[in-house]
Order: C-alpha cells, then sequence, then structure tokens
C-alpha cells in the first residue's frame, strides 16, 4: 500500500487564487480582498474555507468554528475583547480579522451580539465567514455582509467549473500514474461535482488502493456509501437491511442521507440504468426525509425510513 502521510485534501488546496476554479464574478470580488465584511456560502467542498484562509493571510486574525463555538459567550469573551484590542502599524491601527468557519451553527443570541460587534469596530476589524445555508444566517447579518454564493448560477458556470475540475484532476490522476479516458473521467468527476473535497478524498481512495486505471468497477467503490447504495437496491432482508445501516450510520444519518440526495441517482444511472423511470419518485422522496432530517429528534430513523421508502419504489411494477 502506498505511504500516505498527508490528505490529499491538503496536498491539493489551493494556496492563491490563481489556483483555484472559479467563476469570473467570485475571483472578481475575492481578488478586492477585504475591502468589506465578506460571507461565503454554499454546499461542502465548494472551497469556501480555502478562499476565506486566502483573503485573511497576513491579518492578524482570530478564527472561530461555529458550530462548536457558537455562544453569545464566545462573542463576548473573544471576538470583542479581540476587536477591542488596539494594533498599530506605523503608528496607524492595523486592520484585523475575525474568521467565522461554519458560522450557520451561532445561535441567535451570538449573532444578535455578533450584530452590534460588526457595527461598532467596522473601521478596524473585517469579519469573514462561511456557511452551507445562507438562510440559517439573519437578515441584519447578511445586510452587513457582501454574500458570495460559489456554487455556479447558471449553465455557463457550471460547464466552465465542471472543464475546470476535469483538467485539474486528471493532472492529479496524471501524477499518481492512474490511467483514464475523457469518458471515465467525466464521469468521476460528474459524481461528486461541485464537491472538490469529495473527489479529492476519492482520488486519495484509488491511490491507497493502488488502482491502475479509472474504470467502471473503481468509479463504483468511489461512492462514499457504494454499500448502503448496493443494499437499497439489492437487499433483501429487512431485518438485515435494519441492522446494517443502524450499526453502521447510527452517527452520522444525516451524512448519509445528503451522500444519498447528492449521488444516489448517479450510482443508479451508472449501474442500474433500468430503473431510469423510477428517478422522479425516488427524487420526491429523498427530498421528503430531507425536509424531516431537520426537525426529527431521531435522525438515525428517518434515515433508515428513507432507504427502506427507496427500496419499496424499485421494487414497485
Amino acid at each position: 500500500m502506498p505511504a500516505v502521510n498527508k490528505l490529499f485534501t491538503e496536498m491539493f488546496r489551493a494556496t492563491s487564487f490563481n489556483n483555484m476554479i472559479l467563476p469570473e464574478r467570485v475571483r472578481k470580488d475575492v481578488e478586492r480582498g477585504l475591502t468589506q465584511n465578506i460571507m461565503l456560502y454554499g454546499p461542502q467542498g465548494g472551497g469556501k474555507t480555502t478562499i476565506a484562509r486566502i483573503l485573511i493571510n497576513g491579518y492578524d486574525t482570530l478564527k472561530l468554528n461555529g458550530s462548536s463555538e457558537n455562544g453569545i459567550d464566545i462573542i463576548r469573551d473573544k471576538v470583542v475583547s479581540f476587536a477591542s484590542a488596539v494594533s498599530l502599524e506605523f503608528g496607524s491601527e492595523k486592520i484585523k480579522v475575525v474568521f467565522i468557519d461554519e458560522a450557520d451553527g451561532l445561535t441567535s443570541n451570538a449573532w444578535d451580539a455578533l450584530r452590534e460587534t460588526i457595527e461598532h469596530y467596522a473601521s478596524s476589524v473585517r469579519f469573514v465567514c462561511t456557511c452551507n445555508k445562507i438562510d440559517k444566517i439573519p437578515a441584519p447579518i447578511r445586510s452587513r455582509f457582501n454574500c458570495i454564493p460559489l456554487y455556479p448560477i447558471n449553465n455557463a458556470e457550471s460547464d466552465y467549473m465542471f472543464e475546470g475540475y476535469c483538467s485539474y484532476v486528471s493532472k492529479i490522476l496524471d501524477k499518481i500514474k492512474v490511467s483514464y479516458t475523457d469518458e471515465t473521467l467525466k464521469q468521476f468527476v460528474k459524481n461528486f461535482f461541485p464537491d472538490m473535497r469529495s473527489i479529492l478524498n476519492s482520488v486519495q481512495t484509488l491511490y491507497v488502493q493502488e488502482a491502475k486505471e479509472l474504470n467502471k468497477d473503481n468509479l463504483v467503490k468511489v461512492f462514499e456509501c457504494s454499500d448502503l447504495f448496493e443494499l437499497m437496491v439489492n437487499g433483501n432482508s429487512p431485518i438485515e437491511n435494519y441492522k446494517y445501516i443502524a450499526s453502521n450510520f447510527s452517527n452520522n444519518a444525516d451524512d448519509a442521507l445528503l451522500e444519498i440526495s447528492k449521488s444516489f441517482v448517479d450510482f443508479l444511472a451508472m449501474n442500474y440504468p433500468q430503473y431510469g423511470n423510477k428517478v422522479p419518485y425516488i427524487i420526491i422522496t429523498i427530498a421528503e426525509y430531507l425536509d424531516q432530517m431537520t426537525t426529527s429528534p431521531d435522525r438515525l430513523l428517518v434515515l433508515l425510513a428513507c432507504c427502506f421508502k427507496i427500496q419499496t419504489i424499485l421494487r414497485e411494477l
């Protein structure tokens, strides 16, 4: 097995905007630098944290993670303390930065306190935030940021980014000596687009498996939940299905459901095209259970229900 000393997601993380595949509207915004507060939003793996790291490079920065440091005390004790400390450069006050990753995890009280802090220190502090779901950010906060969506917003952007992803991944596959055809390369990128993190993790999986070729067999294996997908299509024992899902996804049921929403239809198209007429019903089902996941106290139960419902759809004549 090849030695792996570092995650590919870090080895191949961009260190400048020149190395990133960005729509022109995004590039223009971020290359202006921190002329205002910036909120980067979009799905996982789209480059939010990478862009933020480039933006804040060279600044005196307070870094927080909104999923774990999300209460009002964090704003009072850390953010206000950091913002109020004077940082001088050549006799004048130097701009400082507060970077909040996964900002959609902050509580409503934390946002209330942060709004006052943003206003009070507007002349000396810039705020950079990332989030997956912009609708979780209060409107009064969004109005104080330049909110930049990182996902493609039209077909032209999607085509540009997809081609850029394919070119980038081809260079990595060449580097690790994995052969491919244009067809398998495009299918591989399509499985995860625009989630570059998942693409790089899957490339590393190929590397660790010592794959020499990107083909249909290992294309299936790089789906993060390929075993679960196979079970949903071919599992015949409800009890065994239940045991498998409960034992493997009890702690990350929401991640599994998100993976189903992102990749299951592509998995079917690649391996079981005979179920193509079932796709609309499957998509409706996934949407329904994704909505339930946000309110249910038992996320594993929601995942189980979704999987069993999809099995039922696939078995219907």
